[in-house]
């Protein structure tokens, strides 16, 4: 198990390592794409559980599935969330 999920529970890393079996993403795009997308929410001053994260990954990742080459995740998640935004983030004062 790499550092990045070494800090969640046991669960929360299972989950992880199961979402990114289901895609054609390497470990270092997920670890990327989650901290972009993490830096976004910084920004916009929300924050959004593991789960939400993943599941916002996995929809980016998704959204590429057939594509060659692939385009990198944390440039997807940059690109959907300047698009949509994150419907599950909360605002982080809260």
């Amino acid at each position: 198990m790499t550092d990045w999920l070494s800090e969640m529970s046991k669960e929360e890393a299972d989950a992880w390592g199961e979402t990114m079996l289901a895609h054609a993403f390497d470990e270092k795009e997920w670890k990327h794409g989650r901290a972009r997308l993490q830096e976004l929410l910084d920004g916009d001053g929300k924050m959004a559980q593991e789960s939400s994260l993943r599941s916002y990954l996995s929809c980016c990742a998704e959204s590429v599935g057939g594509s060659h080459p692939l385009p990198s995740l944390p440039s997807l998640v940059e690109e959907l969330y300047e698009a949509y935004g994150m419907e599950n983030a909360k605002d982080s004062s809260n």
